[in-house]
């Protein structure tokens, strides 16, 4: 291994570095697929409510793993140039964007999205899908912080 953050390019760098990542990526998924099999055996409609609020949730999700793939290259290009006291100014301007960004999620799921809900869905469907989204949304700061905090151990090749 070289000095400082810089590594050695190989393929058996490569699998230590993605290996965990991969598994990383799984897990929600494996997650995701519990919770439809559950939900799927209550009633079909609580299936279709939380497959309908997973898509809404999900566009956040995106923009937290957009904000996670350009943390990561800015921290890895400034690990390679072995500048790592820059590291931390960038992620900490990071984590303040992203914590503006959930903020935004979360004021727009409270009081724009119920609007748009009910017009689209019936009256049961759309309560039931506010309900769940006005205390999902909650979790999009930790999500956040979570893919950012991802992004600088994969910079930093600490994926482990």
């Amino acid at each position: 291994m070289a000095e400082g953050l810089q590594v050695e390019i190989s393929y058996k760098e490569i699998g230590k570095i993605a290996a965990p990542i991969a598994l990383a990526l799984f897990v929600p998924q494996l997650n995701l697929i519990t919770n439809s099999i559950f939900l799927g055996h209550h009633s079909e409609e609580s299936l279709a409510v939380a497959a309908l609020t997973g898509v809404y949730y999900l566009v956040f999700a995106g923009l937290g793993f957009g904000l996670n793939n350009g943390l990561q290259t800015l921290i890895s290009r400034r690990a390679g140039e072995n500048r790592p006291e820059e590291i931390g100014r960038i992620f900490t301007q990071a984590v303040l964007i992203a914590l503006v960004v959930a903020a935004f999620g979360i004021i727009v799921t409270q009081f724009i999205t119920p609007s748009i809900l009910r017009t689209f869905l019936s009256k049961e469907q759309a309560e039931k899908s506010i309900d769940f989204l006005r205390i999902r949304i909650w979790g999009l700061p930790f999500l956040y912080v979570y893919q950012l905090r991802n992004a600088l151990l994969v910079g930093i090749n600490q994926s482990k």
